[in-house]
């Protein structure tokens, strides 16, 4: 065989090694979440608290199949629940539901207690073991999806804050990389010869 074709089998080999890589990616999306964005069933805003906010970022991850996949989630919140000097009221659960911003709809991603994650006005949190296939979901139509923090003992309790999955940061997968790496080396090679 030429060593061109013994190259090309070898990169072809380990490029196709690496694919499994692929199927693990991440996804971040800049959250700017606020009473205004909640909205009824029948789509009529400014549901939530009218001076809450929160902004940061979310980062999911698909994992590598079944319930492997996991959130990072990194908010600052202000005049919401028990942060603030307006409200008053305790904060309850935070998840991602599916639907248009004009509507609600099911939660398809569970985050729990915001509170178990809060400091102060600062949420951090790293949620493991979220379905990989609703994370797939989320990032075939991300607009479709979005982050919701709820108030609990009869404030907000269908929703605080809101924001949809809209603005989005790809981040790199390793098998991207890995492709690129490969398809350079393989031209480097061939211009040697």
């Amino acid at each position: 065989m030429k060593p061109l074709l013994l190259k090309t089998l070898a990169i072809t080999t380990v490029t196709l090694l690496s694919l499994s890589s692929w199927a693990q990616s991440s996804m971040i999306w800049s959250i700017n979440s606020n009473g205004a964005k909640e909205v009824t069933a029948g789509g009529v805003p400014n549901q939530g608290d009218p001076d809450g906010t929160a902004t940061g970022t979310l980062e999911l991850n698909n994992g590598t199949g079944g319930n492997t996949g996991s959130a990072i989630i990194n908010l600052t919140l202000s005049n919401v629940g028990s942060v603030g000097v307006a409200p008053n009221y305790v904060l309850g659960g935070w998840h991602i539901h599916q639907a248009a911003a004009t509507t609600t709809g099911p939660i398809v991603l569970d985050f729990g207690q915001i509170n178990t994650y809060l400091s102060g006005n600062t949420v951090t949190a790293t949620i493991n073991n979220l379905s990989s296939a609703t994370i797939n979901s989320v990032f075939a139509n991300s607009a479709g999806f979005y982050l919701n923090i709820h108030g609990s003992g009869g404030t907000y309790n269908g929703g605080a804050i809101r924001d949809q999955l809209t603005v989005l940061v790809p981040e790199p997968g390793t098998g991207a990389l890995l492709a690129f790496g490969l398809a350079s080396g393989f031209f480097f090679l061939k211009r040697k010869e």
